[in-house]
């Protein structure tokens, strides 16, 4: 029989792991920032949940933003590619947040369940205390910061209190309030900026999805010549004579690409 500690430990751990975890349709994908720059993940087909793929990031980096946005359109692609506008300021806000997320994190998602499996849960009551604190000084901090994430006072609101009720996603905020934050801009807008290495990558991630969708729609179809137009930009920003997608085509799966 599994004891009342292990239920609640496994409960906060559980509710963790969904902040830590974004689906996205067939035409998404995720800019993550990573320890050395941003990560670009697409959705991947093998797995596929009420018509969405999932993209899982680092449980342990819980300070490090996430953006969802669209791939596909040539239109969405901005006359001066680079990091979309919104991206930037919010990594900087969480950049501020880090020292703050980091300490629910610790209290919360690692301290409570050691300490219930460890020493039962009447000793763990000082840790709890801890991890509430930290979560209020974090909702303190958030509040400075509201304008850089686009918070009004109900949002603002509504995420405090989900942030005190329930402690994981306190946690998970810095992705919770990114995920939010709208990316007009096509995906393969952010690529110019990476050396030539991570972008060709980067435009090969972009370039095997593009083709794995192209063989859902009817040669000449709207669609195919939509992707097709899509694949030949790809090329020019990639700075590469010729298709790139001759160097994926036949591939399985969907990569990821990073810029240090």
């Amino acid at each position: 029989m599994i004891s009342s500690e292990l239920e609640i430990a496994l409960l906060i751990i559980a509710l963790y792991g969904s902040t830590c975890v974004a689906f996205v349709y067939a035409n998404e994908g995720l800019l993550q920032r990573v320890y050395r720059g941003v990560c670009l993940g697409v959705a991947d087909d093998r797995v596929r949940i009420a018509g969405r793929s999932p993209i899982w990031l680092n449980p342990f980096t819980p300070m490090f933003p996430a953006f969802r946005g669209q791939w596909g359109r040539v239109e969405a692609i901005a006359a001066a590619p680079g990091l979309p506008a919104r991206v930037p300021e919010v990594m900087s806000a969480s950049e501020i947040l880090t020292p703050y997320v980091f300490a629910v994190f610790l209290y919360a998602i690692v301290g409570i369940p050691a300490a219930l499996l460890l020493v039962g849960a009447g000793k763990a009551l000082p840790i709890v205390g801890l991890a509430y604190l930290a979560a209020l000084v974090l909702m303190v901090r958030l509040w400075f910061l509201r304008d850089r994430f686009a918070l009004d006072g109900r949002k603002f609101a509504l995420l405090a209190f989900e942030s005190v009720v329930c402690l994981p996603f306190a946690a998970g905020l810095v992705r919770r309030l990114s995920l939010m934050v709208p990316v007009t801009e096509d995906l393969a807008s952010f690529v110019v900026d990476m050396p030539a290495g991570p972008r060709a990558q980067a435009i090969e991630a972009l370039a095997a999805r593009c083709d794995e969708m192209a063989g859902f729609h009817a040669y000449g179809s709207p669609e195919a010549v939509r992707l097709a137009r899509y694949q030949a930009h790809l090329s020019t920003l990639a700075g590469i004579v010729g298709d790139v997608v001759a160097t994926v085509r036949g591939r399985d799966g969907v990569g990821k690409a990073g810029v240090s």
